[in-house]
């Protein structure tokens, strides 16, 4: 199990090596269920747990094609609301390499953020839009001094749909 955890963190974790293979797209949350709790050591104290995401991927911004419903592990700290989980635009999802992590979680992706479309019409993702591939002025990053989240303008994705797709 420690293994399994080990990979599963590896899996969530932000990595700069990893920019190629992560997937940012815009569509919406269908469903948040927890899926087991994380063997922690004794010596440290958890509070997070795996959840699946259920996502309807509908256009892709940048990395490999996604495209429909989709399933993602996550680490979070409690159950998300159905109205917050229906709110959520914007995902980046990394791939699950590992088949056997992939069939035990029955989900193909990890999800690396996620972000709901704020009233102010920008975005907040946990990482750096660059460090995922998305192509936004640093001049429109502004770093949230209450969460440390990246937030930028919606309109900033418009430059990065590499796909075409309206």
């Amino acid at each position: 199990m420690l293994r399994l955890c080990a990979a599963v963190t590896a899996a969530c974790t932000v990595g700069s090596f990893a920019v190629a293979a992560d997937s940012v797209v815009l569509g919406h949350g269908v469903s948040n269920e927890f899926l087991s709790h994380i063997t922690c050591p004794a010596t440290m104290l958890c509070t997070d747990a795996l959840y699946v995401w259920v996502i309807d991927a509908d256009r892709m911004i940048v990395g490999p094609r996604v495209a429909g419903r989709v399933r993602a592990i996550f680490l979070q700290h409690t159950d998300a609301t159905s109205t917050f989980v229906k709110s959520v635009e914007l995902f980046v999802l990394r791939p699950l390499k590992d088949a056997s992590l992939r069939k035990s979680y029955g989900a193909d992706y990890s999800l690396v953020s996620l972000s709901p479309r704020y009233p102010e019409g920008r975005y907040c993702l946990s990482v750096k839009p660059g460090d995922v591939g998305l192509d936004v002025p640093a001049s429109s990053v502004v770093v949230d001094a209450d969460s440390g989240q990246f937030c930028f303008p919606a309109a900033a994705l418009a430059s990065n749909n590499r796909w075409g797709v309206p």
